[in-house]
């Protein structure tokens, strides 16, 4: 019976250092994420900026450059401060999207600039939300200011793909 009992609370230990490794790593991967997709951003903001044929879909690669250049850096420290490698690059899924916007021009990389922003931002918006009521003060902190940026962000690829007058720049 007390072997039992001994093993009970060894299980219960385990399974609640598991759980506690599930959100720790929840964080990790979060933040990971945040640290490629502002790395993506940026990125592809400045090929807009240069790229883009349209003066609005420019000024809006710039203003993208812009803010994701500071929530890289803010990512960039958070990850740091919890002890977590901040990634260097985008995935690969966005790289290889930057080679192919890359290979476009004229009304044809606008479209597809302004496209990707938009299936893009929503996907962040998505992700951030899910880490809006995060234990971890910093990151709750962190997705507080980000979602609004990038739902203006959204709202203005979304303007510029109707082709009406964006105010929300960013």
């Amino acid at each position: 019976m007390e072997t039992r009992a001994k093993l009970a609370c060894v299980g219960a230990a385990a399974l609640a250092a598991a759980f506690a490794a599930l959100g720790q790593t929840g964080e990790q991967a979060f933040i990971k994420e945040a640290v490629q997709g502002n790395i993506a951003e940026v990125r592809l903001g400045e090929l807009a900026a240069h790229r883009a044929e349209n003066a609005a879909v420019r000024k809006f690669g710039e203003a993208l450059r812009v803010d994701h250049h500071a929530a890289l850096q803010r990512a960039t420290n958070l990850a740091k401060s919890l002890k977590v490698e901040p990634p260097s690059e985008p995935t690969t899924e966005a790289e290889g999207f930057y080679e192919g916007l890359s290979q476009l021009s004229g009304s044809r990389f606008d479209a597809a600039f302004v496209s990707h922003m938009i299936a893009a931002h929503e996907a962040e918006i998505a992700r951030y939300s899910r880490n809006a009521n995060s234990d971890n003060d910093a990151i709750a902190a962190m997705v507080a200011d980000a979602l609004p940026k990038l739902k203006a962000h959204l709202a203005a690829a979304q303007a510029l793909q109707s082709g009406a007058p964006s105010h929300a720049q960013h």
